[in-house]
């Protein structure tokens, strides 16, 4: 099947990405390659009943009158700066397709070549610390001058500095948003557009013209770790956003970063802000760090994942 297959499917009521997936399967292991080849094979061997005989009743219809209302659709995306990858692309990552649960449609707007990059995910508190500040702009510099490509979701806090700290030092980042054509929150409208002026990525799940639900904040999360080679956390409470993209990345035996804040002072180590980091490194779920560790950061970088530690 081809993107705007996919795309048309994505419309049925009932029809999530699991179940997407497995059709998109199927139909890649018997050369399915179009959705009006549907009529011909028995869903209820990939899906429900139920299901099957919705998504037959949706295609029961002008099936090419389907097509030429999502090439306008598309049409009027590509008017806005906006166009669509799906699984079955060949500019959609790799890593991101094996991953838990991958988004079937990717929106984006700016360079897509960069999902093909090395990208390292960087994310934490909303109500950062200044110190959090200095490790996050510090790091991020160090793995841009390593040739990494930043992703982070554009919030307040950790996420805008390591946007802001990407350009600063003339590298690449990617911004996961919960929607493509509505820049959340409003007031990094600039920083979205400073991104794409720098041959950046913005890039959504969602399609344009979705309402905005808190519940895309947490979905998101996945995109950012299932994109990335690692994560790099660096304050979050206990249960903060970050833990989301956090657990994710466990799941997913990506490493997962931390500062070694021990190492810092007492004071800072007790914030509530670092509660997230205290647990990740007490039970040995994080890569705890200082600067002086950038180096065999790198070599970590390099080598096989097993569990979330690195071999």
């Amino acid at each position: 099947m081809k993107t705007i297959d996919i795309a048309i499917l994505t419309n049925i009521k009932g029809l999530g990405s699991v179940n997407l997936i497995k059709i998109i399967n199927y139909c890649k292991a018997n050369n399915i390659n179009s959705i009006k080849k549907f009529a011909d094979i028995d869903l209820t061997k990939i899906v429900s009943k139920k299901l099957a005989q919705t998504i037959y009743n949706y295609l029961d219809t002008d099936i090419d009158n389907l097509y030429a209302n999502m090439k306008n659709i598309f049409s009027s995306y590509e008017n806005d700066g906006i166009e669509c990858i799906s699984i079955v692309d060949e500019q959609y990552p790799n890593i991101l397709r094996e991953s838990t649960n991958p988004p079937v449609l990717l929106y984006y707007k700016g360079n897509i070549d960069l999902l093909q990059t090395s990208c390292i995910a960087t994310i934490g508190t909303r109500n950062n610390t200044k110190v959090g500040k200095q490790i996050t702009s510090k790091t991020v510099k160090f793995l841009v001058e390593n040739n990494y490509t930043i992703v982070s979701g554009l919030a307040k806090g950790i996420d805008e500095i390591s946007h802001q700290a990407t350009l600063e030092n003339k590298g690449k980042t990617i911004a996961i948003l919960p929607l493509i054509d509505k820049v959340y929150p409003a007031i990094h409208k600039k920083l979205a557009q400073d991104i794409l002026d720098n041959d950046g990525l913005l890039i959504s799940e969602n399609k344009p013209n979705t309402a905005f639900h808190s519940s895309q904040l947490v979905k998101r999360d996945r995109i950012q770790s299932g994109l990335s080679k690692a994560v790099f956390v660096f304050e979050t409470s206990i249960n903060g956003g970050s833990m989301h993209a956090t657990k994710d990345a466990l799941k997913l035996n990506r490493p997962v970063f931390t500062p070694n804040i021990y190492k810092i002072n007492k004071e800072y180590s007790e914030l509530e802000q670092l509660e997230g980091i205290k647990n990740l490194i007490d039970t040995k779920r994080s890569i705890a760090y200082t600067s002086q560790d950038y180096n065999e950061i790198i070599k970590q970088l390099s080598s096989s994942f097993k569990q979330g530690i690195l071999l």
